[in-house]
């Protein structure tokens, strides 16, 4: 077991520095110390998210709920968090404020240590929860929480639960790191990153496995892969003499869609990989309809065209894409051309090498 406090002292640690290699050398270290069941889980912690970023899974904690949470368990009334907030400008410093002080009058520190499992656990509890009555379990399910937690652990429970962690941790570092702790290539575990986007497989992997445990890491349909987006360049000239050999096609102004069939299953991710598939039942026809492979994942983009033939403006497509109610009469309001540019699975094979 590793205790959620520790895992808030090196958060604590890591807002002191501004090297990024020393930075990196910390978050490596702790990643060598944490148990292995919860190496996954204080992997994504470090960056400040508590699921896979492909994951439905959310948390619903909103600022105002949260607010809630932390006024109930330390007995003050909402507007003293609020004033909290802004005197700090920081979440986590306020409910540490707020809390910390009613314990060292009501001494209520639980005797037991948070684990980073505990910790997770309970949030497993808060995504899980919908409907009547929601609101208020996820409020007492934080009260537990910030009612077991010890000073510095109130301040990075706060900030994960909105999971703004504010401590300078992204990708680069976490990928560094990984590959720092566990002694395997910093180019494989990039790879692996842009295989399964989920930096706690991988470091999972990289520690019981190696770099034979990289290699065999995959692409799998449910499982969205990290999209490769466009990158700015000098000039065309330069661009074309770095690349060589280039194919060029029009480039219409849609949205990015990555979408994965399973036999008649489809499922279609945005840029930003959230699920949203609901919102376009033409696509999901359209793909069940043409696309003859029993398993893929295709890359894309989707774009609105109005009567005159002419593409639609962008925030037109953003419409469809955000649509929950209603999607039908919005899918003949605004209707979807799917415009594909890669393969990058079929039926059973991974093309990305290809």
């Amino acid at each position: 077991m590793t205790s959620f406090e520790t895992f808030a002292k090196v958060c604590k640690k890591l807002t002191g520095i501004s090297s990024s290699l020393e930075m990196t050398s910390v978050v490596a270290s702790f990643l060598k110390e944490v148990d292995d069941d919860e190496l996954e889980i204080a992997t994504r912690f470090i960056m400040g998210s508590v699921f896979p970023v492909w994951s439905e899974k959310e948390l619903g904690i909103g600022t105002s709920l949260l607010y809630t949470a932390i006024a109930k368990t330390s007995s003050l009334p909402v507007r003293r968090i609020e004033e909290f907030v802004r005197e700090t400008g920081d979440v986590g410093t306020a409910a540490e404020k707020a809390i910390a002080n009613r314990k060292g009058h009501f001494d209520f520190f639980s005797e037991e240590q948070l684990s980073i499992r505990d910790v997770f656990s309970r949030f497993q509890k808060i995504a899980g929860l919908a409907g009547k009555g929601s609101q208020d379990a996820k409020i007492k399910n934080l009260q537990y929480l910030f009612g077991a937690s010890k000073p510095v652990e109130i301040v990075y429970l706060a900030r994960l639960a909105i999971e703004e962690l504010r401590i300078g941790v992204g990708e680069g570092i976490v990928r560094n790191a990984v590959a720092e702790a566990f002694n395997v290539p910093v180019e494989l575990v990039e790879r692996a990153y842009m295989l399964v986007n989920d930096f706690g497989l991988v470091a999972y992997t990289s520690k019981k496995e190696g770099e034979s445990g990289l290699l065999n890491l995959s692409v799998i349909t449910g499982r969205p892969l990290k999209l490769m987006l466009a990158q700015v360049g000098e000039g065309l000239n330069e661009a074309l003499a770095e690349i060589g050999s280039v194919a060029v096609e029009w480039k219409f102004d849609g949205a990015r869609v990555q979408i994965h069939k399973d036999g008649n299953k489809v499922i279609i991710y945005s840029r930003r990989l959230e699920n949203v598939t609901s919102s376009l039942p033409d696509i999901v026809k359209s793909v069940r309809m043409h696309v003859i492979a029993d398993t893929a994942i295709l890359d894309g983009e989707a774009v609105a065209f109005g009567k005159d033939n002419r593409p639609m403006a962008f925030q037109e497509i953003l419409r469809r894409f955000r649509r929950k109610y209603d999607v039908t009469a919005t899918a003949l309001e605004i209707p979807l051309s799917l415009y594909l540019f890669d393969i990058l699975y079929l039926n059973g094979e991974s093309l990305i090498n290809t």
